[in-house]
């Protein structure tokens, strides 16, 4: 009997909801993801058209389990690792530089991440905070840098390197426990193929590997940097000087090959790496602990005192070159895009330095928010009554982090005028267009009810918000990079924003407004997100919005940066591919069902299937996004080309037979704001008419339902259709 195996969306639904049947049992998977079907003591176990049921619920894998709602603390990792794949369809050329670009941006967030921890707790807490008798008062936990051993400059900054030690740990250690879980499901399938189709697509944990081991040595290594370039200008006159010196040389060493490493293809080839790719990596890692635990060391010798004034050396630049770079690197990114995009690409090919650009500038609003928080409470700002409190010298984060709190300002009035200048008008605009679908899909609807025409209306014109919403992102792009460049610049030169209007004027008033203003609305933003995560591990429902996000970013493998949240689809795919062959082979068919982001783990399950059971298989897909949104932002991956290789793959078999039944069906409709048409001649595309009806149902109260995104499994047309898709499974294969 052929089986409907249902592959729910985005929002992690329960089997249940999937199948709608009450009593279900797990036949296949385990609580992460598995396969369930109704139970046949209760009857009910097939749906319409008469396929037996059955459902994949991978929705734990980015939202079920509560811990896991805190990688998004994590995300701009994932934007990192998702700009990769946002690439245009270029040549071997351009794509070997976007890579290579993209790779070494992200290993830039790896440092900023290392920074930020450096920033809190060697600049604010061991340098600054601990050199006042008065920030230490009354403060147990920080009672270790007021006297004893560590009451020396040199080592309180060894004491405080310990929390970013520890933060790079954690997260090479939930680097190293998500390989089990998520990706050590290698697919099944030999042969030829590209992209999506690569019979090794879905098998990154090599690549993950060497990329994680780089990226900790990294980390590591932009800490003991910092450090000592601190300690080793204030040793130039002790015999230990040459150790220092030393020291600082194989730290710079370790920085530049973790660089190179990125960039050179036997190094970072998924398929064929060098052999001595992996153990290079892995010496890369532990030479950079290594060094670290030499460094500590050398920060604990005996010194002299000194003074610890303002703000902690090297730090502040290191801060803001790191910036400086990575705007760079998005700019030449950007130019390499622009130069060799094949015409007629979606936002010129800009999504992936837009997408990038947006992942620094959460990184630099979650460290400027952190770093502003923990100076305001060390600084006692909530005691104004301390002693000598008007004499204080305040704590001072980086002076970027001030150019970075004004960007955060003019980017949230880019966003607001945007809005208003081109959202507002585009809105009326699609709702005056829509006007014209509802007029054709209910004639005469509108003169017996102009209420609800109003309200089909606007349901039409929100879904084809969609297709206009990239080109608002640009308009918000384009100034935020040239205002980047330019506080770049200044900051760069050294110049605080408060020093470009003289001291006192008007205009110095409003700069240190929108300044401080900007560091409580980073600070709010960096506490929303910690919020954001810890309702998600609270609250299931909120968990599941998360997992949207999670869901659309985490979809394709850490090829980028290793240290992201881990890529579902590297354990969904392969799974799928087993049982679904498995259902084709032995129990006489399989129909893949997928809505919305299940549309696109089902199409790329069908191109991991063996030869031999692609003629016991089918595709219905509905509320689909692989038109709409993965062939516009993902052109590289997501291609007419590929589109049309999932339909030879279901096609191939019975067209040599001289059969030609279609067995991929594509339902979609104007209200969905997600799910499209297919557009390609390997799949037919339904439309379905939504609202089903327009008039107020006999003995109801209510009108019909816009069902949008949802519901497309309960409509007569989606029993229809598995009726017909399993007619072509079941009917003779006998040559014409």
């Amino acid at each position: 009997m052929v089986t409907e195996l249902r592959v729910h969306g985005v929002t992690g639904s329960p089997a249940e909801d999937v199948l709608d049947r009450p009593l279900l049992r797990r036949v296949a998977g385990d609580t992460d993801a598995g396969f369930f079907r109704p139970r046949a003591e209760y009857g009910a176990v097939t749906g319409p058209g008469g396929a037996m049921l059955e459902a994949y619920r991978w929705g734990n894998l980015t939202a079920g389990a509560a811990a896991r709602a805190l990688w998004l603390l994590l995300l701009p990792f994932m934007l990192a690792n998702v700009a990769m794949w946002l690439r245009p369809a270029t040549g071997p050329g351009p794509r070997a530089v976007i890579r290579a670009l993209t790779r070494v941006y992200a290993l830039s967030m790896t440092g900023s991440f290392a920074l930020s921890f450096v920033q809190v707790s060697m600049d604010l807490v061991g340098w600054q905070c601990a050199a006042v008798p008065r920030c230490l008062q009354d403060r147990w936990w920080l009672g270790l840098f007021a006297d004893g051993f560590f009451a020396t400059t040199s080592r309180r900054l060894a004491l405080a390197a310990l929390l970013p030690i520890l933060a790079i740990a954690l997260l090479w250690f939930l680097g190293r426990r998500t390989w089990v879980r998520y990706e050590a499901f290698p697919a099944q399938t030999e042969g030829d193929g590209d992209g999506l189709a690569h019979p090794y697509f879905w098998n990154g944990k090599p690549l993950v590997g060497r990329l994680r081991s780089i990226h900790i040595a990294f980390a590591y290594g932009s800490l003991d940097a910092v450090l000592l370039g601190v300690l080793v200008p204030q040793d130039r006159d002790r015999g230990y000087g040459p150790a220092g010196c030393a020291l600082a040389v194989a730290v710079a060493a370790v920085l530049v090959l973790c660089v190179v490493a990125v960039t050179v293809t036997p190094v970072v080839d998924r398929d064929n790496p060098a052999r001595w790719a992996r153990p290079f990596t892995r010496l890369l890692s532990h030479l950079s602990v290594a060094l670290t635990a030499l460094v500590l060391g050398y920060a604990l010798l005996a010194r002299d005192p000194w003074p610890a004034a303002g703000k902690m050396p090297v730090l502040g630049g290191t801060v803001t070159g790191l910036f400086a770079v990575q705007v760079v690197l998005m700019l030449v990114l950007g130019a390499v895009v622009l130069a060799s995009r094949p015409r007629g690409t979606y936002l010129q090919g800009l999504a992936a330095p837009l997408v990038a650009s947006a992942g620094l500038g959460v990184a630099v609003a979650f460290s400027a928010g952190l770093s502003y928080r923990v100076a305001d409470y060390l600084d006692r700002r909530s005691q104004p009554s301390t002693p000598d409190y008007a004499s204080w010298q305040p704590l001072q984060p980086p002076a970027a982090y001030e150019w970075g709190a004004g960007g955060f300002v003019l980017l949230l009035l880019l966003v607001v005028l945007v809005a208003l200048i081109g959202g507002l008008p585009l809105v009326r605009r699609l709702r005056r267009d829509a006007r014209a679908v509802t007029a054709a899909d209910f004639p005469g609807g509108r003169e017996r009810n102009a209420e609800q025409a109003r309200h089909v209306d606007h349901a039409v014109a929100d879904a084809r918000v969609t297709d206009h919403i990239g080109r608002m992102l640009v308009w918000v792009f384009i100034p935020a990079a040239v205002a980047a460049v330019i506080a770049t610049g200044f900051a760069l030169a050294g110049r605080r924003p408060i020093r470009l209007a003289p001291s006192g004027s008007p205009a110095a008033e409003v700069i240190s407004f929108v300044v401080n203003l900007g560091t409580y609305l980073i600070g709010l933003s960096a506490v929303l997100l910690v919020l954001v995560g810890v309702l998600a591990y609270r609250y299931q429902r909120f968990r599941r919005i998360v997992g949207v996000l999670w869901d659309l970013g985490t979809f394709w493998p850490r090829a980028a940066h290793p240290l992201a949240p881990p890529c579902y689809a590297e354990r969904a795919v392969p799974e799928l591919a087993r049982r679904a062959a498995w259902l084709a082979a032995e129990e006489g068919g399989v129909i893949l069902s997928g809505h919305s982001q299940g549309s696109v783990l089902a199409a790329a399950t069908v191109l991991q299937l063996p030869p031999q059971v692609r003629a016991r298989t089918a595709l219905l897909t509905y509320g689909s996004p692989l038109r709409r949104l993965y062939a516009r932002f993902f052109p590289a991956y997501v291609s007419d080309t590929l589109l049309e290789q999932v339909g030879a793959v279901l096609a191939q078999p019975r067209q040599e037979l001289g059969q030609h039944t279609p067995r991929w069906v594509n339902l979609w409709r104007d209200t969905d704001p997600i799910g499209g048409p297919v557009e390609s001649a390997a799949a037919r595309d339904e439309r379905l008419v939504d609202p089903p009806e327009f008039d107020m149902p006999p003995g109801d109260t209510v009108f019909p339902k816009v069902d949008g995104h949802s519901g497309y499994q309960l409509r007569p047309e989606f029993g229809a259709v598995i009726s017909g898709l399993t007619a072509a499974l079941t009917e003779p294969q006998v040559p014409a």
